[in-house]
C-alpha cells in the first residue's frame, strides 16, 4: 500500500479537560460512565454513533442475554445491570428478565444457556441510558471518532486522546482514561500489546447483521414447538432444501428468531465470515453482504416456514454485530478452564454464567454453561498505560473467555468495575493496577453487585 505524508499546521484545540474519559457507549461504556460519575467524578463519555446502546441500540442486537445462575433461580448479573433493567420495565421497554424461561419465543426456543433473557425496546434503551448518564452529570460527546493517542514523555501513562470530530480534529486530556470501544481502539492506538482473533492465522468470529419483522404467526410456531421439541425451530430441515433448490445464499444454517417485548421479532440468521471488525472496508462488506443476506432471508421465511407468509421486514440494523476483534493482553490472560473449572478469583468484580459461543462454520459451536465463574479484576488493566482500563469485549482473556463474556449482561458489570475502578484510583492517588481491590470490592458490593456463590 502506498503512504503519503500528510501535515498541518494548525494545533488541535483542547476541547475538554475531565477527569475521567470513557470511550465508547455500549453496554461497558454507559456503566463505566454512569458508575464513575455516580462516585463523584467528572466524567466525559464520547461516543462515534449519535445515541448511547452501541450493538444493542445501533446494532438492533437483543435480547440481553442471561443474567441468572445456569438453575435459572437467581440473578447473579445485578448492579448497574438491574438499575438498568428497572428503569427499561418501569418505562415499558423491556421484561424481566427472571420471569423467562428456556424454550419460549423470547429465548428463539433454546433448551440451553437462554433462560432469563431480557427482551428490551433499543429505542426505549436509547432515551434511558441517555437519562441516567445525564442525571449523574456525565458530559456527551457524539459523532467522534479515536483517531490518535498522545502519552506522557516517559511513555507510562496517557495524556489524551485526539478525535476526528465534525468541526476537525479535537483534543480530550484526562486523568483517567477507560476504553469501552469493543475493538480496543484506545489501546491499540496507545501502543498497548493487543492479541487479535486465532494468532495462528487471524480468523475470528463471524460478524452478522440483525434485524427486526413483524408478520409472524408465533401460534403456528408455538404448535410445532409443542408437537416436534426446541430442535425442530432451528429449522434446518426447511433450510436445507431451500439450499438444495439454490434458494438460500446464507453460510448459516439454523434460524434466531427472539420475541422481543414489543411482539416484533428480532432476527439473528445473517453470517459474513472472513472479516475484519478493525477494517473499514471489511465493515462495508458487513453491511452490504448483511443486506443482501436479509432480503433472502425474508423469501426463504415466506416460502419455506409456515407462520411467516405475512412475515415483513420493520428495521435492519445501522451497525454491523461484531462478535471479535482486538483483545488487550494484560499480564494476566484469563483462559477458558476457568471457566470450565467454575473458578472464583480473589479479585472477583462479576459472577455469571454465561455459555461459551463461537460462530463460524455453518452452524458454530455452543457448549453450555453447567456452573457459576467469576471474571478477576485483573482482566480489565492493559500493560503499557498506568492510567488506562478496559471493559467489554476488548478485556484480557482468550477467544474461549471471549466467546461466553462478550455479550452485553457481562459487558455492563464489566463497565461498572472498570467505573468504579477509575474513580478509587483518583480518589486514592494510585493507578488503577494499584488499588486495593477489597475496596474495590467492597463498593460493587454496596452497589448491588452480587461476587459470592450464595
Amino acid at each position: 500500500m502506498q503512504t503519503i505524508h500528510v501535515t498541518s499546521e494548525r494545533d488541535i484545540p483542547v476541547f475538554a479537560e475531565p477527569e475521567i474519559l470513557v470511550v465508547g457507549g455500549g453496554a461497558a461504556g454507559i456503566a463505566a460512565a454512569y458508575c464513575a460519575a455516580r462516585r463523584g467524578h467528572q466524567v466525559l463519555l464520547a461516543e462515534r454513533a449519535y445515541c448511547l446502546g452501541g450493538t444493542a441500540t445501533s446494532g438492533l442486537v437483543g435480547p440481553f442475554m442471561t443474567s441468572s445462575d445456569p438453575d435459572g433461580k437467581r440473578q447473579i448479573i445485578r448492579g448497574f445491570f438491574r438499575e438498568l433493567v428497572d428503569r427499561l420495565k418501569a418505562a415499558g421497554g423491556a421484561l424481566e428478565p427472571m420471569s423467562l424461561e428456556n424454550c419460549d419465543a423470547h429465548t428463539s426456543w433454546h433448551l440451553y444457556g437462554h433462560h432469563n433473557v431480557t427482551p428490551f425496546n433499543a429505542e426505549t434503551l436509547k432515551f434511558e441510558a441517555e437519562a441516567m448518564c445525564l442525571e449523574q452529570n456525565v458530559r456527551l460527546l457524539y459523532g467522534v471518532q479515536a483517531t490518535e493517542v498522545k502519552k506522557s514523555e516517559d511513555g507510562k501513562r496517557i495524556d489524551g486522546v485526539v478525535f476526528a470530530a465534525k468541526e476537525g480534529f479535537i483534543y480530550i486530556r484526562a486523568k483517567m482514561v477507560i476504553d469501552c470501544t469493543g475493538d480496543g481502539d484506545i489501546a491499540f492506538l496507545a501502543g498497548c500489546p493487543m492479541m487479535k482473533g486465532e494468532e495462528k492465522d487471524g480468523e475470528m468470529q463471524a460478524a452478522g447483521l440483525f434485524f427486526s419483522l413483524d408478520g409472524i404467526d408465533e401460534a403456528v410456531f408455538q404448535k410445532r414447538y409443542q408437537t416436534l421439541g426446541w430442535e425442530s425451530m432451528r429449522y434446518e430441515k426447511e433450510i436445507s432444501e431451500a439450499v438444495a433448490n439454490g434458494e438460500y445464499p446464507i453460510p448459516r444454517r439454523r434460524l434466531g428468531l427472539y420475541k422481543a417485548d414489543d411482539n416484533t421479532w428480532r432476527a439473528n440468521i445473517t453470517r459474513i465470515p472472513d472479516v475484519d471488525g478493525t477494517k473499514s472496508e471489511d465493515l462495508t462488506k458487513i453491511m452490504v453482504e448483511g443486506r443482501k443476506q436479509i432480503r433472502a432471508i425474508l423469501k426463504f421465511l415466506r416460502k419455506y416456514v409456515k407462520g411467516c407468509e405475512k412475515v415483513h421486514l420493520i428495521h435492519s440494523a445501522e451497525f454491523p454485530g461484531i462478535r471479535e476483534t482486538r483483545r488487550i493482553k494484560g499480564d494476566f490472560v484469563m483462559q477458558g478452564k476457568s471457566i470450565h473449572e467454575s473458578e472464583i478469583f480473589p479479585d472477583a468484580i462479576l459472577l455469571l454464567s454465561n455459555s461459551v459461543d463461537f460462530h463460524r462454520g455453518l452452524v458454530g459451536n455452543y457448549q453450555p454453561c453447567r456452573g457459576i465463574y467469576s471474571l478477576p479484576y485483573r482482566l480489565l488493566l492493559p500493560s503499557g498505560a498506568d492510567n488506562l482500563l478496559a471493559a467489554g469485549r476488548c478485556v484480557s482473556c482468550d477467544r474461549e473467555v471471549l466467546a461466553a463474556i462478550r455479550v452485553m449482561p457481562p459487558c455492563f458489570g464489566m463497565g461498572q468495575a472498570a467505573g468504579n475502578a477509575a474513580a478509587l484510583a483518583l480518589d486514592t492517588g494510585r493507578t488503577p493496577a494499584s488499588i486495593d481491590t477489597a475496596e474495590l470490592q467492597r463498593r460493587l458490593r454496596a452497589e448491588d453487585v452480587v461476587l459470592e456463590l450464595a
